[in-house]
């Protein structure tokens, strides 16, 4: 799951957004401002964040794995392993998500990076939004 946050990041295409962020839309606007060359706009975005629990496996990729493990090792004799039922499958994924978080709180893991909301095209001489003409 992303959320959004505070934090702000800009392109000067649209495309390639700086890989550092800004707690405000004014220190993003400012930054692009004085990095800029001969740009007179800038995307101005969102940055949203992520917990660790969206790249958590869950039960059912687990269960999988061993099933192709036991496939590997009894072949055809393998093929009902394991046979579990979807409340056993969905206590597997929360315990193993519970697990999951409390090694990333121990050890500090956390995603380093972001994801880019939906970017608005400033003027960098007015630092406005440009108004569309559509």
């Amino acid at each position: 799951m992303s959320k959004r946050n505070d934090a702000w990041c800009y392109s000067f295409d649209g495309e390639n957004f700086t890989s550092g962020t800004f707690t405000s839309i004014e220190s993003a606007l400012q930054d692009a401002r004085n990095k800029a060359d001969d740009s007179a706009k800038v995307y101005l975005a969102p940055c949203e964040t992520y917990d660790n629990s969206r790249f958590f496996p869950d039960a059912d990729e687990l269960i999988n794995y061993m099933g192709n493990q036991a496939d590997d090792v009894g072949g055809e004799y393998a093929n009902d392993y394991p046979d579990v039922r979807e409340e056993a499958e969905n206590e597997l994924t929360e315990k193993l998500h519970d697990l999951l978080n409390k090694w990333c709180d121990k050890h500090d893991v956390a995603p380093s990076f972001y994801g880019v909301g939906t970017a608005e095209l400033y003027d960098l001489k007015t630092l406005q939004p440009v108004k569309s003409t559509a």
